[in-house]
């Protein structure tokens, strides 16, 4: 059996290891995914940083490209399980996505939307979607400039976003009670449930605990041959699915991968902030009280105010190189520049919100690329700006996911041209407590007393 993720920013890997992150999906990149040596690859589409119709546009093309190879290389369909992994907080094309899958390489007899994150302490009970304990819409996940929602219950999410194409007495719901007596036995009452799935119904799972997901997983392996299911899941599922475990890897396995000059000595790091969410504000605000770590922020009113302007590019590339001496210097000091956005948010509308923070995001990931060679490791904050480095900044075909250097966040490492591994911390916005940003930079810092 063979995972696909459609993954709607680069964070979705945090429950898994040694596997291929693909950053295109042409014919022979997505080869490489299918015939890699895991069951599970992930293709990195970045739709959340996306308008409706250009995620539309994206997935039917990566699904059109899948099509093409699973024909040509002869793989069985019964064979490859499709996910579309979104945001444990709820943000994101959550109907839109699954939807266009279903078009292009359905039809599916289901599909499950699972956005329960163990790790992160986000549960599914009766239908309602909690972030510790917290109804998810109570929380400021809920007050996203652009996938902003009002509502924890996932039922009337999912009307909601698909304006209304479903409906609402048409969606199911597998409670925790259900698990109590599910059992892999024809005869069995949920199983049976499961199995009668039928024309893409939309089925909410109530998740709590890993025994549960667990159990689900046993079911949908066992109906394989039978059934085409569909998921909408954050990064657990993936996790159970696939029997493929955060790996247990110690501190010094992660700081052994910080890249060494020609001397063997340490090349410095590079941390970027791209991130709004109040989490990773506290996050920097805790690893900028550490001497070592220098602030450059990046002023995003300024950055507005040049793209803004009638043949900009001089100015943009005079901004660009007063940040690139910056953080130069502050190598030359022995320490780490952390660049971060600034914390204010831009009050722009819709359509105007996705092309700021993608032209942003490209703008971190061009001086990212002028600095790749000169660096031992970056810690990426933020899923778009994750994802425009990887893809727009260093150009990678695919990354290769060493594992969580703590839980729920990943390490992935990129070949640079001389065959050096890269060492990238694909570090999600809503994840951690205050102390994670800080945590990370000390292992790659080697500083664990910190």
């Amino acid at each position: 059996m063979k995972v696909v993720v459609i993954d709607d920013d680069p964070t979705g890997s945090q429950t898994v290891n040694n596997c291929l992150l693909l950053l295109k999906w042409d014919y022979s990149t997505l080869v490489k995914g299918f015939k890699g040596e895991s069951n599970l690859f992930f293709i990195l589409a970045n739709t959340r940083s996306l308008s409706e119709n250009d995620a539309t546009l994206r997935i039917q093309e990566i699904c059109n490209n899948l099509k093409e190879v699973i024909a040509y290389e002869s793989f069985k369909k019964e064979e490859i399980i499709f996910v579309s992994r979104g945001d444990s907080t709820l943000r994101g094309h959550n109907f839109l996505e699954p939807n266009t899958i279903n078009n292009c390489l359905g039809p599916f007899d289901a599909t499950f939307h699972i956005p329960a994150f163990i790790e992160g302490k986000r549960f599914t009970v009766n239908g309602y979607h909690f972030v510790d304990q917290i109804p998810v819409d109570q929380t400021i996940f809920a007050e996203d400039k652009i996938f902003g929602y009002k509502t924890s219950n996932i039922k009337n999410l999912l009307f909601q976003q698909s304006k209304s194409k479903i409906n609402l007495d048409d969606i199911q719901n597998i409670k925790l009670s259900d698990f109590e007596i599910l059992e892999i036995d024809e005869k069995n009452i949920i199983f049976q449930k499961i199995k009668n799935l039928k024309n893409n119904i939309h089925v909410i799972l109530d998740i709590e605990n890993y025994s549960q997901l667990n159990k689900f997983s046993l079911v949908i392996n066992k109906l394989s041959k039978q059934k085409r299911f569909l998921f909408r899941t954050a990064a657990s599922f993936i996790s159970s699915i696939t029997d493929i475990k955060s790996n247990p890897e110690k501190d010094i396995f992660f700081s052994n991968f910080r890249r060494q000059n020609d001397e063997n000595k340490f090349l410095p790091g590079f941390v970027v902030v791209g991130s709004f969410v109040e989490l990773s504000t506290l996050q920097l605000q805790h690893l900028l009280k550490i001497s070592n770590c220098e602030p450059i922020e990046l002023d995003v009113f300024e950055f507005f105010r040049i793209i803004s302007l009638e043949n900009n590019q001089d100015k943009l590339n005079l901004f660009k190189k007063t940040f690139l001496l910056e953080i130069r210097s502050t190598f030359k000091k022995g320490k780490t520049p952390v660049l971060f956005t600034s914390r204010k948010l831009m009050s722009l509308d819709y359509s105007e919100q996705f092309n700021f923070y993608n032209s942003l995001a490209l703008f971190i990931a061009n001086l990212v690329a002028e600095l790749k060679n000169e660096i031992g490791y970056l810690i990426s904050k933020g899923g778009i700006t994750t994802n425009m480095i990887l893809s727009n900044g260093l150009k990678a075909d695919y990354v290769y996911l060493e594992g969580q250097i703590i839980t729920g966040i990943s390490l992935v490492t990129y070949k640079l041209k001389n065959d050096e591994k890269l060492p990238i911390v694909t570090f999600p916005g809503n994840i951690g407590t205050q102390d994670s940003l800080l945590k990370v930079w000390s292992i790659l810092e080697n500083k664990n007393n910190c």
